[in-house]
């Protein structure tokens, strides 16, 4: 039976970490190694770790802090098997999510990467799935880039890819703080064919230290995004939707003038 490496990124999320975990360790497939790397946390994650005895896991403790795109990276290249997944230290997976994954994949060797929606509870206690619904199934799976390029449906813990799709694409860019996932996931849409299942396996936390929580480095990051694939943008046509996107949500925010210099300094520097 075919293997699979799983990478969790955590840096002091060692109160949070045994739930995540433990939704990997209870996955009706049970042919996987778990990575825990730990991005130079400076709280008791170690000993986190040690309380689990399951061969399967393997600690890997970076000397410093170097991000969620630089920890992943590390486990990726210490993986030891042709599939790999990713979860989030504060989120779950449901018992049969990677063997469901596993599954499609063996029907389908063509595909490259696979997912599934994702479930979260809004601070008002609504429950969202991404990506929604309605979103057609064409932006979704198949040939996505330019759907990808407006914006992205793939959630990261929600991935099964393969060892040569990543090869091929490249691992996360480590130059981002945010939106790290999206940008990786643009590069393997380009070139890869991405398949999506239905129903949603993954339970993902709104954490504190998110997107939302961090507006300077999404649009440090959107602009960076721009700038790396104007290429793309032009030849599609969406050049101008993306950039009056990113500035009509800055202008909602107050922060107009910075974020029109941040994406002329990309601009003009890439």
């Amino acid at each position: 039976m075919e293997k699979v490496s799983i990478i969790i990124p955590t840096y002091n999320r060692a109160d949070v970490l045994s739930l995540s975990v433990q939704s990997i360790l209870q996955q009706t497939y049970a042919d996987f190694e778990l990575l825990i790397v730990d991005d130079g946390s400076s709280d008791n994650t170690d000993i986190v770790v040690e309380s689990w005895h399951d061969d399967r896991i393997r600690y890997l403790k970076l000397p410093e802090n170097k991000g969620v795109a630089a920890a992943r990276n590390e486990g990726i290249r210490q993986a030891k098997y042709d599939y790999i997944a990713f979860q989030d230290s504060d989120d779950c997976w449901m018992p049969d999510k990677l063997e469901k994954q596993m599954d499609f994949f063996m029907q389908n060797p063509e595909a490259d990467l696979l997912y599934c929606p994702y479930e979260c509870q809004k601070a008002d206690g609504t429950v969202i799935f991404v990506p929604d619904s309605t979103i057609p199934p064409e932006e979704k799976q198949g040939n996505i880039y330019r759907h990808m390029l407006l914006r992205n449906t793939i959630g990261t813990p929600c991935v099964l890819v393969r060892r040569r799709c990543l090869e091929t694409s490249g691992l996360f860019n480590e130059s981002l703080t945010c939106l790290e996932d999206w940008e990786l996931f643009l590069r393997i849409a380009k070139s890869s064919k991405i398949a999506f299942q239905e129903a949603p396996m993954v339970h993902v936390n709104l954490s504190k230290d998110g997107v939302s929580h961090n507006i300077s480095g999404y649009y440090e990051a959107r602009c960076h995004m721009t700038a790396m694939h104007r290429d793309a943008l032009l030849h599609y046509g969406i050049f101008q939707e993306v950039t009056g996107d990113i500035l009509v949500s800055a202008e909602k925010l107050g922060i107009l003038t910075q974020v029109s210099q941040l994406l002329q300094y990309f601009l003009q520097k890439t």
